[in-house]
């Protein structure tokens, strides 16, 4: 004779789970709804979002202030950054560019545009302009009588592609590679930062530390909610019961700053 305990229980179980998802969701529309009003001039999410992480605001001075904090709500929020770093680490979420992390994350826009070393009398310099949208990196290297050995432009920032382009229309030796690799690696438009302290030196989040730059933690922040915010409005979060882990402490930080906008 069937059990209607045991038949039944998985599906009220389920059903009692909180579904944090759909939980963001709600969380962010609030949120939108402030932002919009607050920055009416500006059309694009992105463009608005960049001038919250940078300007003063409601919001981002909810951050700072927890960030700073000592009393138990800015220890429970720091909590949540932790176990959202570490559920990150844990579960892949994809990203256009490879993965949500805050140990690797673009905050913002690399202000070094132009770099050169000098190497045993051999000078690689790399540079990146602008006009308009389009970007033009030019890598360049001269020898020890100002001899130009080797140049090259790209339309965007691609390792690979120039290192592939050294090796198949170059003479430079792998050392020569090297020194041009790095310096070029200094001008990633979006050189990714580190959040998370090596050292255990920092700002204490859960059982983790955070860099003590809290300029770029707010950043940091910020950026890491709005990556998430577009997986899942865009339809690219595969909804499956560890990804969904991911969106609980991302929905306790977004409801614990949207409370601010009051």
């Amino acid at each position: 004779m069937p059990n209607p305990y045991i038949d039944n229980s998985e599906r009220w179980l389920a059903l009692a789970e909180i579904d944090y998802l759909t939980q963001f969701v709600k969380a962010w529309i609030p949120f939108n709804a402030w932002y919009m009003n607050m920055y009416p001039t500006l059309k694009r999410d992105r463009v608005i979002i960049e001038e919250i992480k940078s300007n003063p605001n409601l919001f981002r001075d909810k951050i700072i202030a927890l960030l700073n904090g000592t009393d138990n709500d800015s220890i429970i929020f720091k909590g949540q950054i932790a176990k959202l770093h570490q559920y990150l680490e844990s579960i892949y979420i994809p990203n256009a560019d490879s993965r949500i992390t805050f140990k690797s994350l673009s905050i913002e826009t690399n202000p070094i545009t132009s770099e050169t070393l000098t190497f045993r009398r051999w000078v690689y310099k790399v540079e990146l302009t602008r006009t308009g949208n389009a970007i033009n990196i030019n890598s360049l290297v001269t020898n020890s009588g100002s001899i130009t050995q080797y140049t090259f432009n790209q339309s965007k920032f691609d390792v690979e592609n120039l290192n592939n382009h050294l090796q198949q229309n170059s003479s430079l030796t792998e050392n020569q590679r090297n020194c041009l690799l790095d310096t070029y690696r200094k001008i990633d438009p979006k050189k990714p930062t580190n959040l998370i302290s090596s050292n255990r030196q920092g700002i204490e989040a859960g059982n983790i530390f955070l860099i003590n730059d809290v300029e770029k933690l707010v950043k940091g922040l910020i950026e890491v909610i709005y990556k998430l915010r577009n997986i899942l409005f865009h339809g690219e979060l595969i909804p499956n019961k560890d990804n969904k882990k991911v969106y609980e402490p991302a929905f306790y930080i977004l409801k614990t700053l949207i409370q601010s906008l009051n």
